[in-house]
């Protein structure tokens, strides 16, 4: 080979390794569109902002979710009950003796022959011994009532209190004469009426012994079996 193509070969050996390097400088430092580098993309940071609401673990409860119920009054024990001017608890002053069986409440004195019209019928608070006492008329029904326990009159009068106070509570008391002759205001003893309420066919009877209260009853304004 001639001098002169030896010399026009290493020349195009020349270019064509320069124009290699270019094309490999130029390939790394762009990155065509559509496609993606080798480099691994840093993972971008997340705000506050972009966070998911964390789950609440308790739930509001739905509309139809069971709904508590308000927790049924507590019986009133029948040794607590108000003795009222005419009714202790369900048993009433003039009530039939049916009526009265009917609240089971009482129970019927054993031995009694059958009453007459006008006669009496006794019975006591069921549960209770025959100191508790219920008298019946054949003709006006519930005549008489005793009370028992803790039971008191709507103005706290009760076994215990004193005169003063039944005085203070009820200052129109009527005393039975029962033969003594000591004027109203001087008494400190004896039974003790009260129609605290006008019409309603019952009263108090109230016993007091040296100034104060022995037991609470209930009596019918009508005459009967009963004194």
């Amino acid at each position: 080979m001639s001098r002169l193509a030896h010399i026009f070969v290493a020349t195009a050996l020349v270019g064509l390794v320069a124009a290699c390097g270019n094309n490999t400088l130029q390939h790394d430092a762009a990155v065509p569109v559509g496609r993606t580098s080798s480099a691994p993309t840093p993972t971008p940071t997340a705000s506050a902002d972009d966070a998911p609401a964390a789950t609440s673990t308790s739930r509001a409860p739905s509309s139809s979710s069971p709904t508590s119920h308000p927790a049924k009054p507590t019986h009133t024990d029948l040794a607590d009950l108000t003795i009222h001017p005419d009714h202790i608890g369900p048993l009433k002053i003039g009530m039939s003796l049916a009526a009265a069986k009917a609240t089971g409440l009482i129970a019927v004195n054993g031995g009694q022959a059958t009453p007459s019209t006008g006669a009496c019928v006794y019975a006591h608070w069921k549960g209770r011994s025959d100191d508790s006492w219920i008298v019946f008329n054949g003709r006006y029904g519930l005549r008489a009532l005793a009370s028992f326990g803790n039971q008191k009159t709507p103005e706290g009068i009760r076994p215990g209190s004193t005169l003063a106070a039944v005085r203070r509570a009820y200052p129109h008391i009527v005393w039975r004469t029962d033969g003594d002759d000591t004027p109203d205001a001087r008494r400190t003893g004896g039974d003790a009426m009260v129609d605290f309420v006008k019409g309603d066919g019952a009263h108090y009877r109230i016993n007091i012994r040296k100034s104060k209260v022995t037991y609470v009853h209930l009596e019918s304004d009508r005459a009967g079996c009963y004194e």
